[in-house]
């Protein structure tokens, strides 16, 4: 018969669950408001750390991490790549100075504004490229910045394409 082990993050969620549901409400029922939200705060930052790799962004309690998206792009700007016959895609002139502004080594995440303004085209032009580029695989839109403008980045394959 063979034994069921569970991984250590699985140990971990289950602890930080218990701490988050249990611990609390034994601060609770014994009136500690601030050991009650210590111990919320505690669960759910263990919980978060747990499942990092699942979480694009997380905030609260004065904490933020936004990972999977920013990560990916700065590992795609870094990473050379090799372009088989099925991804060379065709772009026109308009696409190439999109991708021009997006490949800008001072950027890794470009917003409207900033796209539109450096590829000398109006923002409604940027966006509906950049939605095209998206269609193609050539450029990701990443979450927002701090002033809530949505971000772009180039793919490897968008990488690719400049030249």
């Amino acid at each position: 018969m063979k034994k069921y082990m569970p991984s250590q993050n699985t140990v971990f969620n289950i602890s930080s669950g218990l701490v988050l549901l249990g611990v609390s409400t034994i601060f609770g029922f014994m009136s500690m408001p601030a050991e009650m939200g210590l111990s919320i705060l505690a669960g759910a930052l263990g919980m978060a750390f747990s499942n990092i790799d699942k979480l694009s962004e997380f905030s609260g309690a004065g904490f933020s991490a936004k990972m999977k998206d920013q990560l990916q792009a700065v590992i795609d700007k870094e990473t050379e790549t090799e372009i088989s016959d099925e991804e060379d895609k065709t772009i026109n002139n308009m696409e190439k100075s999109i991708l021009k502004a997006l490949s800008n080594p001072k950027y890794t995440w470009r917003t409207l504004p900033g796209v539109s303004k450096e590829a000398s085209l109006s923002e409604s032009e940027t966006w509906t490229i950049l939605v095209t580029l998206i269609q193609k695989g050539l450029v990701r839109t990443g979450t927002k910045n701090k002033t809530g403008e949505m971000i772009w980045s180039l793919t490897q394959i968008g990488r690719s394409h400049v030249g």
